[in-house]
């Protein structure tokens, strides 16, 4: 690993969801999706959270990407070459890890060289690595090529799967650029030690003019698909293993529901409330909160039929938002149990419950990382706006705020490898999807066009 480039990141920002109020809306059995996702924050209740964005050090890898040779006899008269820069470029300024060189800094002419760099030229430019491309128009489909160049040991990387190696791709964009996402991961591991997350998928609530929708978001953001239309309210989506399980008010509601493969399933119609859901690492139990005994408790039902398991929770208070360990040992989720919404633990059978969270009033939509290391969560800091933290939970000291005086920052979900987080933000004045290293210090937008809330990273 070679040290390039290093940053210092100073984030602000402000937000609008309390818990006090969705405590009040579970509790009449009014939840809507105002209720959920936009009430204000009272100036008059008590102050919150007011750990400062750390500013420590980041290394990141300098890197260029020229232009793409056609090397075949057919013009390029479909953009194939902008299509190959683009999709590189976008893929690795959205993981978060690479610093793209300045073209004006680029040896003239790098084209003269083909496929086979002059490294010297490379490493007076102040590069480290190089990402060379070609192509050749054969009919309906390119022959391909991406190659992966160390610049200081003056040498090409061999990456796994064979991605490096020359590919024939039909001329279909997305086609293009899951082969340049292949490739992409592959270079991330060899910087890192981990693949990256290209061609996983988000799921997310999109808020339109007759409703919200449930929606698959491409983790480089290009795509977006309803899964579910919003002619009802839908809400709190969580992917995982392939299914979405989300709450509606599709019949009535609110009840929950699974969709996989196009088919909608109905897991829970009881009385009150039916929402919340999480799957267990291993597939076989779905942590809901249900209030058809009166208070909002936790329960375990079999994802497939939505029976009911094990009552987890038994509290006049409000208990939700739960999110697993990934050994599935445990369970973290929110509690006013103390007086104040907070983060808590408790074993995966209901045992030895426990509070987490002692910094902040108003701390909520925790998700735990599939490294085990962190939770990230949403808090109320010291402007009675909200914000994303992280806590480790085996040191509950040990509190870092990722956001701050960017918009509104909430509900992040962690990207399968634990290295990235996906959240909500309205720093650009409309609701959007952005992705953050789990250091916080890169943050890129994903998604264009507004309406976009509560991801769940599908793992």
């Amino acid at each position: 690993m070679k040290t390039i480039t290093r940053y210092k990141m100073q984030q602000t920002r402000k937000s609008q969801l309390t818990f006090s109020n969705i405590l009040k809306a579970l509790l009449t059995l009014t939840i809507t999706a105002s209720c959920l996702y936009s009430i204000t924050a009272s100036a008059q209740e008590t102050d919150g959270i007011k750990v400062e964005v750390n500013a420590s050090q980041v290394t990141r890898f300098v890197i260029a990407t020229p232009k793409a040779l056609n090397v075949g006899t057919a013009l390029d008269t479909i953009g194939l070459t902008e299509q190959l820069g683009g999709t590189l470029e976008q893929s690795l300024k959205l993981s978060g890890y690479f610093d793209l060189l300045e073209r004006e800094l680029y040896p003239a002419d790098p084209s003269s060289e083909g496929m086979s760099p002059k490294f010297v030229n490379w490493f007076n430019a102040g590069t480290q690595g190089l990402i060379k491309s070609s192509f050749a128009i054969e009919g309906n489909k390119a022959r391909v090529t991406l190659k992966l160049f160390d610049v200081d040991e003056k040498k090409q990387v061999k990456l796994a799967d064979n991605v490096d190696e020359a590919t024939s791709i039909a001329l279909d964009p997305k086609a293009i650029r899951a082969h340049v996402h292949r490739f992409i991961n592959q270079v991330i591991k060899f910087y890192t030690n981990t693949p990256g997350f290209f061609g996983t998928q988000i799921a997310a609530v999109r808020k339109g003019a007759r409703g919200k929708s449930i929606v698959l978001v491409s983790a480089d953001g290009r795509n977006t698909t309803t899964v579910v239309k919003g002619t009802k309210t839908n809400l709190l989506p969580h992917l995982a293993k392939g299914e979405i399980f989300f709450t509606s008010y599709r019949d009535g509601g609110p009840h929950l529901f699974s969709t996989k493969n196009g088919k909608i399933t109905r897991l829970s119609a009881r009385r009150g409330l039916n929402m919340g859901a999480a799957l267990s690492p291993d597939g076989r139990l779905l942590v809901v909160v249900l209030s058809y005994q009166g208070s909002s408790d936790l329960y375990l039902l079999n994802p497939s039929t939505g029976e009911i398991l094990r009552r987890l929770t038994r509290h006049k208070s409000i208990d939700i938002s739960p999110t697993w360990s990934p050994d599935g040992k445990q369970i973290a989720f929110v509690s006013d149990r103390e007086g104040s919404p907070q983060l808590w633990v408790m074993n995966a059978d209901g045992s030895n419950k426990r509070r987490l969270t002692y910094q902040g009033k108003y701390n909520q939509s925790p998700d735990w990382s599939p490294k085990g290391d962190l939770i990230a969560y949403t808090s109320r800091d010291e402007n009675f706006v909200f914000d994303i933290f992280t806590i480790d939970p085996k040191d509950p000291t040990q509190v870092r705020r990722l956001t701050q005086n960017q918009g509104n920052n909430e509900e992040p979900s962690f990207s399968p490898d634990g290295r990235h987080i996906v959240f909500s933000s309205t720093r650009t004045g409309r609701s959007e999807l952005y992705i953050m290293t789990g250091d916080g210090f890169t943050q890129q937008r994903l998604t264009q066009g507004g309406g976009y809330i509560t991801p769940s990273w599908g793992r």
